[in-house]
């Protein structure tokens, strides 16, 4: 192998190949113990005759085994045998065996059944030039080199017109007989993910809980986590891999395979599609999983089961495993390991296209996200081949056609046969794709589907009704079984499957842009960099994402949600993320909605009661720490005291700052709204100056402000309130009453919050407004927000609003600021008209697609509750899943806190273990419940 990857000749690498192949004893099992009849398809005869010695010899492979396939395959040969050999072989060929022996004939023929991995063509790699040596598999009559090169893509979540012109180039650049295939896998490997928000838990406390939430996940990925419904978690990976007719072994085969990749790469880029070049190790990761499917249904055992790329061997046989038998069967390969559960990988290609197809309509052929019933329950492979060809003869050979389909839709026999005038139309449609200079190429779609055998029918029907829902008609791949499983398969689509294709039917000419709209490129989003909170797709995609993510914008971000949407339990699994990972969290809420949440997580409650019990004081300008910066956001907390309807005018304003700068200058640390209400009453700022009947009116506004207001115990003196807790809750539940007095505290508060972000710019720190529209005030509200938002990006921090409607965050001009200064929008449940109002406002482009998914968000309680996630770094809707643990630490049922506290302080225990214990205890109740419902309906009582 090492002579082959410096380049050495091809009849040096065919040496290698064939000394280096293994003969493992394959189809130990049952089929070997209780066969109930031998295998008669071309598949199996492969199976039965790879370890014959004769059949290593490739010409004799070639010349014998495909007639076996009983007139269904395109090679030609016959099997010779002489009269000698078949005598023996009808009389002699138990004679010396044992009484109880298996008959000689049939362990000479499972025995030699060839493995499935001798059909791909991956044969080696070259590393410096990062490209693929392939040759013709198990198809062909001779040996035929070719060049490989795979690019691994995020899925797109939508399609516009210009992806669609800039896809067109990929076949355009590349040279005829190319072999392009685009594969999406609904991959069940979603454990990277998990891994890497188990990672962003830094406080060890709450590692337990993702733990369990992780746990919870990964069986998502073999069976549904609804009930009475199919959902099964998944990770959507699309692979483009493009096979060169070029040999590897020519130093300019090589540097033009690399021009091609390159080329490639540019246009996947133009279309928003960069990605990574696969080593021989993504390939065996992806391909494994179709050889050995313990990795796919016992995620827990993927680790163990894991494939590292050796540079001695060949590809192919690296991905050979004599622990597992397979057979061909009507259904499909069927698969089983020692010890494991029986599998199916079943195969269907598209007979009929639909009329009209546009590249975002193929987000439903993984499944329907407005129509639950048309899901898929299983992991698939999609995968659209498509064989570039040569240019001229191509538009020769079309306009022949053409021409014979217009004299027979001319003829008398159109009358009968409705058919002819739509091949008319379709030929012509070719022409007119070679006039705009785009032209023709033969393609096809392959889906396998893998599942455990007894799901095998409920897929097949899922599969069916999802893609028949899209115009597609489907047929099942009988007795085609390894040639649809290698077609199949990134990387494959060499010169021989190309030619084995075209001889049984089953690729077809289509128009350059046939291929580019019927591409598997759409599914759904799948977050930012880093899943911090992670929501999961309607068809199961993970969706992870962190507000720090934005690089290019603010982190802050706004949520409306109608009530029971579940928008508690979302901010509650905001929170308690962003806790996770060591951030600072500050909740302002009135209604002690997150009173058991603070409680159990160890958090501080900081409750504002009426003036006459208060003991908090909160004078602003103890928070000053220079008077020239924190200007921004002191005068306009003034200005909202003074005038707190609405805006001040120039002058007051002007005048406002200048008193504060003034008793600042005299008094520093130590001053109180009162210096300056003392100031102002007189009617003037200085003693030159004339006296202002509009500074006597902004003396009597901050009056109640000052030691002589009924507010006095909250700003006289220096400040007291402390954030020296990491979990934060302040309620403002008390305040209610004094809408004034409650915006203004509110928003002391967020000046010392900002404050506080100032002090360490390294750590993250998050703000949670509850029912913000009832907490800011009107006046100067809107200045005070934006000056708060813009210092809270500079230092590292994060403000989110909460309301119940989208119209909520228009009321007033302080709730206008936060939606407009937050690039990251939640939307929950909507009604109709608040949908368009984000529309009129700009924040959202609502066109037909946009508001029929707002208006499919929808919450199914105890389940989950979508969201509609919108950022500088993408959109897509999620649902929210929660472990039983998790629901249970979320709550906000008042019984299941008590229980949980009374547990904590009589039996010592500590919260996950008081949870734990009221976790079982449901769990026996459920099965008692359980088990009266049976013996009722068993008319036992």
């Amino acid at each position: 192998m090492c002579g082959l990857l410096r380049g050495k000749t091809a009849e040096r690498c065919c040496t290698i190949r064939h000394s280096c192949m293994p003969l493992p004893i394959r189809g130990i099992g049952k089929w070997l113990i209780a066969p109930k009849k031998l295998p008669t398809n071309i598949v199996s005869w492969h199976r039965l005759q790879s370890h014959n010695p004769h059949y290593r010899n490739r010409r004799y492979r070639n010349q014998c085994c495909h007639k076996a396939s009983l007139g269904k395959s395109n090679h030609k040969g016959q099997i010779s045998m002489s009269f000698t050999s078949a005598l023996k072989n009808i009389f002699l060929h138990e004679r010396y065996g044992r009484a109880d022996a298996i008959p000689r004939h049939l362990i000479e023929q499972f025995t030699s059944t060839p493995r499935l991995a001798g059909l791909l063509p991956y044969v080696g790699w070259i590393p410096t030039e990062r490209l693929f040596i392939l040759d013709q598999g198990g198809f062909g009559k001779k040996e035929q080199f070719s060049i490989g090169f795979a690019i691994e893509i995020d899925p797109q979540t939508g399609a516009t017109d210009e992806m669609e012109k800039i896809l067109s180039s990929l076949f355009d650049s590349c040279m005829a007989k190319t072999g392009i295939q685009i594969s999406l896998y609904a991959s069940p490997d979603i454990a990277p993910m998990l891994k890497k928000q188990k990672d962003t838990v830094r406080v060890s406390e709450l590692a337990g809980i993702t733990t369990r939430r992780n746990e919870y996940y990964m069986g998502g990925t073999s069976k549904s986590l609804l009930a009475n419904r199919v959902y099964w978690l998944r990770n959507f990976r699309c692979v483009i891999s493009i096979t060169l007719p070029l040999s590897p072994f020519e130093v300019g085969d090589v540097e033009e395979a690399i021009r091609t990749r390159e080329s490639v790469r540019a246009t996947l880029r133009s279309a928003n599609l960069d990605g990574f070049d696969w080593t021989p190790d993504h390939l065996l990761d992806f391909v494994g999983d179709f050889f050995d499917h313990e990795r796919v249904f016992c995620p827990e055992k993927r680790s163990e089961l894991s494939l590292s790329y050796n540079p001695n061997q060949i590809i192919r046989e690296q991905l050979s495993n004599r622990e597992i038998a397979s057979c061909v069967s009507d259904e499909g390969i069927r698969s089983c390991k020692s010890g494991g559960q029986e599998t199916v990988m079943q195969f269907f290609s598209v007979r009929n296209y639909p009329k009209y197809s546009r590249l975002n309509h193929m987000s439903s052929v993984i499944g329907d996200p407005y129509q639950a019933a048309l899901a898929m329950p299983c992991p698939f492979l999609i995968t659209m081949g498509a064989v570039v060809q040569d240019y001229e003869s191509a538009r020769t050979y079309a306009q022949l056609k053409s021409a014979r389909a217009t004299q027979n839709a001319a003829s008398y026999m159109a009358r009968f046969q409705p058919d002819l005038q739509d091949r008319k139309r379709d030929w012509d449609a070719v022409l007119g794709a070679f006039d705009e200079g785009k032209g023709t190429l033969r393609m096809y779609h392959q889906i396998c589907l893998l599942s455990t055998k007894a799901d095998a029918s409920r897929a097949e029907h899922a599969v069916r009704s999802v893609w028949r829902a899209r115009g597609f008609d489907l047929s099942r791949d009988y007795y085609l079984q390894h040639q649809a499983f290698v077609a199949s398969l990134p990387m494959t689509l060499g010169q021989p499957l190309q030619e084995d294709l075209v001889a049984f039917g089953r690729s077809y000419t289509k128009t350059l842009d046939n291929a580019v709209m019927t591409s598997p490129l759409i599914a759904e989003w799948k977050g930012t960099k880093t899943p911090l909170i992670t929501l999961f797709g309607r068809r199961g995609q993970p969706m992870g994402f962190d507000l720090f993510d934005n690089t290019g914008g603010n982190y802050n971000f706004a949520v409306a949600a109608l009530s029971g949407s579940g928008k508690s339990v979302f901010v509650n699994e905001m929170a308690y993320r962003y806790r996770a990972a060591d951030a600072k969290v500050w909740i302002i809420d009135v209604g002690r909605s997150y009173k058991n949440l603070c409680e159990l997580m160890g958090g501080e409650f900081i409750e504002f009661t009426d003036e006459r019990d208060n003991t908090l004081c909160l004078n602003p300008f103890s928070m000053v720490r220079d008077i020239n910066n924190d200007m921004e956001m002191l005068l306009p907390l003034l200005a909202e005291m003074a005038s707190p309807r609405e805006p001040l005018n120039n002058f007051c304003y002007t005048a406002l700052a200048s008193a504060i700068k003034q008793v600042w200058g005299v008094k520093g640390s130590d001053t109180t709204i009162t210096d300056i209400y003392e100031l102002l009453r007189i009617g003037k700022i200085n003693e030159s100056s004339d006296s202002e009947t509009e500074l006597m009116h902004m003396a009597v506004a901050l009056e109640p402000y000052t030691k002589y207001g009924v507010y006095a115990s909250y700003f006289e003196g220096p400040a007291t309130i402390e954030f020296n807790n990491d979990f934060i809750v302040l309620e403002l539940e008390e305040l209610k009453s004094k809408r004034d007095l409650q915006a203004v505290v509110m928003q002391i508060i967020m000046y010392r919050i900002t404050q506080e972000m100032y002090l360490d710019r390294s750590r993250r720190k998050i703000v949670i407004i509850d029912e913000a529209w009832d907490l800011m005030g009107s006046g100067s509200s809107g200045h005070f927000i934006e000056a708060g938002y813009r210092r809270a990006r500079k230092y590292g921090g994060a403000f989110g609003t909460i309301t119940q409607s989208v119209d909520d965050y228009y009321k007033t001009e302080a709730t206008k600021a936060t939606i407009n200064n937050a690039d990251w929008l939640f939307l929950l449940r909507q009604k109709p008209e608040n949908i368009d109002r984000l529309g009129k406002e700009g924040k959202l482009t609502i066109d037909e697609w946009m508001k029929r998914q707002l208006s499919s968000i929808t919450t199914d309680h105890g389940n989950y509750s979508e969201i509609f996630v919108h950022s500088p770094m993408g959109s897509g809707i999620g649902r929210l899943l929660l472990d039983p643990f998790s629901m249970m630490l979320f709550s906000t049922r008042a019984e299941d806190f008590e229980r949980i506290k009374t547990m904590r302080e009589q039996n010592n225990m500590t919260t996950e273990q008081a949870i734990e214990v009221l976790l079982n205890e449901r769990i026996k109740n459920d099965r008692r419940k359980g088990t009266r419902e049976d013996r009722r309906k068993m008319g036992l009582f």
